[in-house]
């Protein structure tokens, strides 16, 4: 393991099957990303239903260079941190580390479980074999519930979802097919976050931790299936179908029922 090390990286975090790799002048920043690692571990064996603990290293550079250095390659343009998803690892600069720390290093650690069990790939411009309604939904699960907030934050996104539900403005499964992060209005943007999320918390409320293994099973083994053929085979129902039974599960239900779901 340390595949990436540098000699500035001289300190080293560990617990469980994580590993943080740091100079001493960043050891806050890789003590957050240990505990949030540690705080989502229950949640990511649940979502991606995993018989261990999921192994992780996470490298802190003091700039850009050092990662371009490691990888032999260069970062693109407003590229700040990588992930390795063949060795499990993601490396940062401390210049550039993100706002959310911990929850951006729990969500790229999730990306890189659903990538691999789905065998993930481009099929278009910003566009995945998975929906990103679904793929985003995924991999939102573990990081918003690990973080400080996240039942004040879950609230409102509730609220905001029967809210547009009155309105006849919750977004139909296919306008959500390419990447959601990329919606030019923000409000429309955090609602179709919103959305995802709790689109795939009925699924995993629903399937229990059979929905990833069942769906990822079907799309790593037949890589030219279409996601909602894998998604039908997995639940007995299409998009539009799921949307309506969702459509029905915000109009029904209270704020913290469906957080705790």
């Amino acid at each position: 393991m340390g595949s990436f090390l540098v000699e500035s990286q001289n300190q080293k975090f560990e617990l469980k099957s994580y590993r943080v790799y740091f100079d001493i002048k960043d050891g806050i920043a890789a003590e957050e990303i240990l505990d949030y690692l540690d705080r989502g571990t229950a949640d990511l064996k649940q979502v991606f239903s995993l018989e261990s603990d999921p192994s992780f290293e996470v490298y802190i550079y003091p700039d850009l260079a050092g990662i371009e250095r490691v990888t032999r390659h260069p970062m693109g343009m407003g590229e700040t941190s990588r992930i390795m998803l063949d060795d499990g690892a993601m490396l940062l600069s401390a210049q550039h580390l993100p706002k959310n720390l911990g929850e951006e290093i729990l969500k790229s650690l999730c990306y890189s479980i659903f990538n691999r069990g789905v065998k993930e790939r481009e099929i278009g411009i910003m566009q995945h074999r998975t929906p990103s309604w679904l793929r985003e939904g995924i991999c939102q699960q573990v990081p918003l519930r690990a973080r400080r907030n996240s039942n004040d934050y879950l609230h409102a996104g509730w609220i905001s979802l029967q809210e547009a539900h009155k309105a006849d403005q919750l977004i139909k499964p296919a306008l959500m097919l390419k990447n959601i992060n990329f919606i030019p209005d923000p409000a429309r943007r955090q609602l179709a976050l919103h959305q995802a999320f709790f689109m795939v918390r009925l699924l995993v409320s629903t399937y229990s931790d059979k929905f990833f293994k069942r769906y990822s099973t079907l799309m790593g083994a037949f890589e030219d299936m279409e996601s909602e053929s894998a998604f039908r085979q997995t639940c007995n129902l299409d998009y539009e179908k799921f949307f309506t039974m969702f459509k029905d599960w915000v109009r029904s239900t209270n704020a913290w029922a469906a957080i705790s779901e």
